[in-house]
């Protein structure tokens, strides 16, 4: 999914564990509990903290600048 558009889509519940998101545009996709464990989004564009902050990930999951893991992420 490198350099992926992906604006608006529904990815809830998505099993997105080990995707190179590089460059792909996420303003305004749903994440809810997709599972973004051990998945590379240091360069993702337009991701927010919300939407992060409702998936599943883990400490290999690579987030971008400015970005947090979620307490949630155990």
């Amino acid at each position: 999914l490198v350099m992926a558009n992906l604006e608006g889509a529904d990815l809830r519940w998505s099993d997105l564990s080990g995707a190179n998101l590089v460059g792909a545009r996420l303003i305004g996709v749903e994440l809810e509990e997709a599972n973004l464990r051990g998945a590379d989004l240091q360069t993702a564009e337009d991701l927010l903290q919300e939407q992060i902050n409702s998936t599943l990930g883990d400490s290999r999951t690579k987030l971008p600048p400015g970005l947090e893991r979620p307490a949630s992420w155990a």
